[in-house]
This record gives C-alpha cells, sequence and structure tokens, in this order.
C-alpha cells in the first residue's frame, strides 16, 4: 500500500497566513498526526500533496516524503489526488488517501480497514474498489452522506449542500479517509465533473463512477466518531486539540500515573511517564520531556524539553527548559531551571531560584531568591539566600567554580571568572572577585559605625511636606 496526504489547503476559515496543517496541537501541527498514524501501517511510501506555501511543510517534514505540487489549492479533492498523478498511476496496489486536516484519525483504525480488505478479498473473493471511512452521528449537520444500494455497497457520497431533504436524514457520513485499488481510481478520476455549486471537484465521485462500471465500494464504521472531525475553524483546532490531550492523558493513566485534574493538564506527544508518576492540575509537559518512576509534578508546572529522573519533585509553579534533574532532587517552589542545566542528586533548590547553564553537584542546597548562572558547584555546597553569581561583565559570559561543601553566605555577590575552593566559607554580604583556596574564608565589608542616640532623632524630626 502506498499513502497520499492532501495538505495543500489554504485554511480561509482559520483566519491565518499559515499553511492550515501546520496549526499545531499540543506542540504539533496538525499533518504531523495524520502523517504519524499513516507511518504506523508501514505503508511503501508516503507522498504529500502541498500548495500554499509548502515551503515550509517540507522544511518540517524533510525529505523522507514525495512532495507533489497543487496547482490550484481551490480546485477539490479529485483535483489534489491528480496533482499527485505519477506517484500512483502506474501502482497495482491500494492507496490510502487522507485528508492532512485530520488529525484525529487513528493508526489502529486504517490497520484494521487495510485488514478488511484482505479478509473481504480472501473470503468473498472480492477485490473492492475503494473503502472509505465513515461514522454514524447524531448530527450529520455538515458532512457528506454516504448513499448505499440494498446490499449496503456504497453507490455514491453526497455532499451537503448538495443533498436532498430526504439524503439529509442519513446519518452515516463521509469519514475522509479512503483506501483505492489504483487501476480502478484512474480509470473513473477523470471522468468527474465540477460540482455546480463550487466548480471543485470532489474526489467522492468516483464512488458513483465505480458504481455504474459494476465495482465494489463498502465503507468501514469508525470505531470512535470523533476520528473524522476535521479542522476547518480555530473552534475546530481547538476541539481537536482536547480530544488528542485527554486522549494522551488516558493513555498515561492506564499505563500507571496519576494524573490530578485531568481536564487542566497538557502532556505533549513526545512525552515520556515511566510509570507512578503524579502529575498535580495546571502542569505543562512539553517537548522532549521524560519523567521517571515515583516523580511528582506539581501544580502549574512547566517542564520543556527536560528529564526528571526517578522520585524527583518539582514544586508548584517551577519552569524547567532543556534541563535535567537528578534522583530525589526537589526544585522548587517558583524556581526557573533553564539553558542544560544540571541538578545533582537529592539536592534542593528552592523558591524563587534561577539556575542558568549551570551543573549543581548532589546534596547542594540553594533554597532561597539566588541566581546561578554559568556556575558548576561540587556536592554538599551550600548556597545561602540572595546569592547572586555576576556572569556577565557587558560583553562575554564567565564561568565560576564552587568546591565540595563550601558554603556561600546569604547576600553575596560572586562576580566572575572566580573558584571557591572545598569548604572554603564565604561570610554574608561579602562581594567576591578574587579566588578563594580550599578551607579558607572570605569577608568582604564595609565598617560599620553606629551613633549612639541618632536613630531616634532622626525618627522625631519634623518630616518636610512633598
Amino acid at each position: 500500500m502506498r499513502a497520499l496526504i492532501l495538505s495543500a489547503g489554504l485554511g480561509t476559515r482559520l483566519r491565518s497566513e499559515k499553511p492550515k496543517v501546520m496549526h499545531t496541537l499540543l506542540g504539533k501541527p496538525m499533518l504531523w498526526y495524520v502523517v504519524e498514524a499513516i507511518k504506523a501501517l508501514k505503508p511503501e511510501s508516503i507522498a504529500l500533496v502541498v500548495g500554499y506555501k509548502e515551503e515550509e511543510i517540507k522544511a518540517y517534514f524533510g525529505e523522507d516524503f514525495y512532495y507533489y505540487h497543487q496547482v490550484n489549492p481551490k480546485g477539490g479533492t479529485a483535483d489534489a489526488v491528480i496533482s499527485a498523478l505519477d506517484y500512483w498511476r502506474d501502482y497495482e496496489g491500494y492507496l490510502l488517501v487522507v485528508n492532512g486536516d485530520a488529525p484525529l484519525i487513528r493508526h489502529q483504525t486504517l490497520r484494521n480497514m487495510q485488514r478488511y480488505l484482505h479478509l473481504v478479498e480472501e473470503y468473498e473473493g472480492i477485490k473492492l474498489s475503494a473503502l472509505l471511512l465513515s461514522a454514524q452521528l447524531p448530527d450529520p449537520t455538515g458532512y457528506g452522506r454516504v448513499i448505499k444500494d440494498g446490499e449496503g455497497n456504497v453507490i455514491r457520497v453526497v455532499e451537503e449542500r448538495e443533498a436532498s431533504t430526504e439524503e439529509k436524514l442519513i446519518r452515516e457520513v463521509n469519514g475522509g479517509a479512503y483506501m483505492f485499488y489504483c487501476p480502478h481510481l484512474f480509470e473513473t478520476i477523470f471522468h468527474i465533473k465540477p460540482s455546480p455549486t463550487s466548480g471543485e471537484l470532489y474526489l467522492t465521485e468516483v464512488f458513483s463512477l465505480m458504481h455504474e462500471r459494476g465495482y465494489r465500494v463498502r465503507s468501514f464504521m469508525a470505531e470512535d466518531p470523533t476520528e473524522i472531525l476535521g479542522v476547518n475553524t480555530r473552534w475546530e483546532l481547538a476541539i481537536a486539540e482536547n480530544v488528542i490531550r485527554l486522549g494522551i492523558i488516558q493513555e498515561w493513566a492506564k499505563k500507571g500515573n496519576t494524573i490530578h485534574q485531568p481536564e487542566s493538564v497538557w502532556i505533549e506527544p513526545d512525552v515520556v511517564l515511566e510509570g507512578d508518576v503524579e502529575v498535580y492540575p495546571d502542569a505543562m509537559l512539553r517537548g522532549n520531556t521524560r519523567v521517571g518512576r515515583g516523580a511528582v509534578i506539581g501544580k502549574g508546572c512547566v517542564i520543556e524539553d527536560s528529564i526528571i529522573e526517578e522520585e524527583g519533585v518539582v514544586e508548584p509553579y517551577s519552569v524547567i527548559r532543556n534541563s535535567h534533574i537528578k534522583a530525589k532532587a526537589v526544585v522548587g517552589p517558583f524556581a526557573h531551571i533553564r539553558d542544560r542545566s544540571l541538578i545533582g542528586k537529592e539536592s534542593h533548590i528552592g523558591n524563587f531560584v534561577e539556575v542558568k547553564k549551570s551543573l549543581i553537584g548532589k546534596g547542594v542546597k540553594a533554597k532561597h531568591l539566588a541566581y546561578i548562572g554559568d556556575a558548576s558547584i561540587e556536592e554538599d555546597a551550600n548556597i545561602g539566600a540572595g546569592v547572586v553569581f555576576a556572569n556577565f561583565d557587558g560583553r562575554r559570559k564567565h564561568q565560576s567554580y564552587v568546591g565540595r561543601g563550601a558554603f556561600i553566605g546569604s547576600n553575596s555577590l560572586i562576580i566572575a571568572p572566580v573558584r571557591l575552593g572545598a569548604y572554603s566559607f564565604v561570610a554574608g554580604g561579602s562581594v567576591v572577585n578574587k579566588d578563594v583556596e580550599d578551607g579558607d574564608l572570605a569577608i568582604s565589608r564595609p565598617r560599620l559605625r553606629i551613633l549612639k542616640g541618632k536613630g531616634i532623632k532622626k525618627l522625631l524630626e519634623p518630616q518636610e511636606e512633598k
């Protein structure tokens, strides 16, 4: 089997300059979901029909696909298939045709359709000319209706705008995914006439043409009607995204992870939860994120392209991007870890601490209101409240090193480049711009003057009116 995805649509109703199929759901273009569903079938090849801003599609999906240009994106679905004629004209097998704006279609459904084709041929001795995906909807408004004969064969599909009153009562609707036997498709597709209302060439017209020639066409009912939902508006985009999001969360829950208040949690397709993970409301897990067994992700956290190892705890409202949190470390609340930082095993990065491009060793504690940038901090060091690593001189970023067991007192300023040795001690409020050797004490403070009685005098002085 070969596959062809129709992805040249303008997306006029989305009111966007972006190609329709490149609008994202959970961080992925809607076309990505269609491609992934088809890949699971392991077809011989996959081709995409592209048009408007096709360079964006090609740049994202790369060279693993064949691309065919549709000159007139408003020409209709049959025109799109004809645009890729060289791809399937001489092929003797089946061609899967799927709309690129159908991100909810499931690979299992496509596989079941493929299996059905083989079963019909094996047990009934019939080679179907086409098999179309359909669904029963309580309200079929807006969808093409599937018309069948007394034996259950599809004789045509009629679009809503061209359906009669009686035909509009039919609840079985076209799902926009088809498997065509290529020789029969080639025989009929050029006989399609433009729609009298829109002027488009509808691919669904081949079903009536096949029926006229005595060929067999059948429908395959989707197990879940949401699979056939296409995306034509921003609201439909939001609905599709929500369906996918809840499906992902449901799968992780089935695999032994607790998702509190799942209607508020965001987990993207490439995220991995390793089991016994607990995710609290309003959390966002994005990109290539992996969360180890027994880890806890607190309320309102954002974790992107990062690793949280087993039993790690990310306290509420923390942000972690492109970083690695080792086992049993605690981050947050309200912490910010970014730019390839590594937080060591059993370390504690506390509230309102920012760590940028730094290596934090095992058992390090930085619990309050600190900025650690471009630093290497060895195990068991202690970073006090208000400590700032001044890593930028206005032109370049500089590195700092803090040795094992070192102590940096509250409100100290560490001016890079600087090296603080193992078990060195920086007194609170110090400004350090020189290396401190192992075991040494660094203190830098102006002399404190205390003037007897001056405090109360200042307080009792009359205040000037402003």
